[in-house]
């Protein structure tokens, strides 16, 4: 099977392209080639299609095998560039060679053209996937680079013999020290900074990966209270990790040191073992549940007090964030004794032993219930306020402000997207003598009626809105004239042939529509719908019970008998 070869010959003489591309269709490959004898000829082939070798006379009446080699260049394009010439002496194909030719030939003898082509063609496969590992690999170093960068922990980097090679801004932030600072300090300055605690080194050459619990001072003088993880790197280097937990030991040693305020707290308590069963509960935590110690002594949360269904160790959010050593907040809903649910927000924090191992977990909690109901009320209420800002109170359509509003927004996109949009604008005819007739309770039932029996005629898509008195506005997304008209004589007919139901009475209305879709002259949704208001306001003239279409200046619509 012959192998598709694209190949760009830069030579005059036709005889010696042919003569090349024989050549390469005798050694097997399928030759897409194309022949140019000047720079812009070449750029213009460039510019057509990707070629997989150059084959280049060295000198040209109006070009040269270093210019199309500049070219090349130009473009930052990596093709083979084999000379062939018949005029190159050895320091002219020397300097190609060192300006990037991949190779040359005589012309007189091109038995090497073969191999070197071949050659050159794995080279240049060679090349392009160590670029694509290039790019790989710096695409991972950028990656991990943004990662330091933007960890929320200070992450340092030490050599074999103790000197800071790397901070990111986080370690900064944490000891106070810029980076300049810390790249010009030691480890043994660092040590300056602990309070008579051993490094431990060690453990980190035997390759263990070291967390540990430090009493640090910073730049301005304070002390924080950091957990430090060390390993050591495959290069002999040092990685630290320092998290400050200055907060999360404070909380610690205050649960130690009030233990007996606990017992009178005025939030609920609740203390576990490190697989979550239950070792302690305080009096508030028996007043919101109903559930005493010895109740619940032994069991799992879930199994007494907690509605939600047990997981696995490691699988909950809470329990990986306080399982590594982190303090968890959020809201529950629990349940009491006699079965009632109840809202609590709860913080879950771990306590640690001297040596800094996880002991147990301490959950303070507060009944929240009133305040959740609280807002799910006021949720509610938006949510309804929210609605009656944009309804009718009437009729329960749209009302004009959220037609406008959502026509200028359709107007807009239609405008961009040079697609359709028509409007509606819909009058009652002579609804002044319903309500003389009947008063205004049996005008507004007509209204309503009216509504209902428009929106069942609107596609999903059609905003339907009353804008006035007995004026309802119609916005038709993606619709043409023609398909807007349909819909009007619909509606008319329909309007027209059903009666509407009153307290006293039933009655047959009309209704005058005006029908326009977008025109160029058009600046915004009220240019529209004051032109469908023209159309409307026609029909009228004309008697009412009919559909006008703005710019019919035929009327054929409005001197239709009906």
């Amino acid at each position: 099977m012959e192998t598709p070869l694209a190949v760009l010959i830069i030579e005059d003489s036709e005889g010696d392209a042919q003569l090349i591309l024989r050549l390469l269709k005798r050694a097997g490959y399928e030759v897409a080639a194309e022949q140019v004898e000047d720079a812009a000829q070449m750029r213009a082939a460039l510019r057509r299609r990707a070629w997989d070798l150059v084959i280049s006379d060295y000198s040209l009446p109006r070009f040269s095998g270093r210019d199309a080699l500049e070219i090349l260049k130009e473009e930052r394009l990596d093709i083979p560039f084999i000379v062939v010439s018949g005029t190159i002496g050895e320091e002219s194909a020397v300097a190609m060679m060192k300006a990037g030719a991949h190779d040359y030939l005589v012309k007189d003898d091109l038995a090497r053209l073969v191999p070197a082509v071949q050659r050159e063609l794995e080279q240049a496969v060679v090349r392009s996937q160590r670029r694509l590992s290039e790019e790989a690999l710096r695409r991972s170093e950028e990656k991990y680079r943004m990662l330091v960068e933007q960890a929320a922990d200070g992450i340092f980097l030490i050599s074999a013999d103790g000197r800071f090679l790397d901070v990111n801004p986080a370690g900064c932030k944490l000891s106070g020290y810029t980076r300049e600072e810390i790249l010009g300090a030691t480890i043994q300055d660092a040590v300056a900074n602990l309070k008579n605690v051993p490094l431990r080194v060690d453990e980190l050459l035997n390759g263990e990966v070291l967390v540990t619990q430090r009493e640090v001072i910073r730049k301005d003088g304070s002390s924080i209270w950091v957990e430090v993880s060390a390993r050591r790197l495959p290069d002999g280097n040092y990685q630290g990790v320092v998290r400050d937990v200055t907060e999360r030991k404070r909380t610690e040693d205050k649960l130690r040191q009030l233990s007996s305020a606990v017992e009178h707290g005025p939030a609920s308590i609740v203390i576990t073992d490190i697989e979550g069963r239950i070792e302690y509960v305080n009096p508030k935590f028996t007043e919101i549940t109903g559930f005493t110690l010895e109740e619940v002594l032994g069991k799992t949360p879930y199994e007494t007090f907690g509605s939600n269904p047990p997981e696995e160790p490691g699988l909950s959010a809470h329990w990986r964030v306080i399982s590594e050593g982190g303090e968890w907040k959020g809201e529950m809903l629990n349940r009491r004794k006699n079965g009632e649910t109840y809202w609590e927000a709860v913080s879950i924090s771990p306590i640690k032993n001297e040596q800094g191992v996880i002991t147990h977990f301490v959950a303070v909690g507060e009944d929240v219930t009133e305040r959740k109901e609280a807002e799910d009320k006021i949720r509610r209420l938006n949510a309804g306020l929210e609605q009656l800002a944009v309804t009718d109170y009437l009729t329960s359509l749209y009302n004009r402000r959220y037609f406008m509003q959502r026509g200028e927004e359709e107007f807009k996109r239609t405008r961009r997207a040079s697609s359709l949009l028509s409007v509606l604008m819909l009058d009652i005819d002579h609804f002044k003598k319903v309500n003389d007739a009947y008063g205004h309770e049996a005008g507004d039932m007509a209204l309503q009626q009216v509504a209902a029996a428009l929106k069942a005629s609107m596609r999903e898509t059609d905003i339907l809105a009353r804008i006035g008195g007995e004026e309802f506005a119609v916005l038709l997304p993606g619709a043409h004239l023609k398909e807007a008209s349909l819909l009007a004589r619909r509606i008319r007919q329909t309007l027209a042939g059903v009666p509407l139901h009153l307290a006293q009475t039933s009655l047959t209305i009309t209704v005058s529509i005006g029908v326009c879709e977008i025109l160029p002259a058009a600046r915004d949704i009220g240019d529209l719908l004051k032109y469908a208001d023209q159309a409307m306001y026609t029909a009228k003239r004309y008697g009412g019970n009919r559909v006008i279409s703005y710019g019919d200046e035929s009327l054929s619509e409005a001197n239709e008998t009906l």
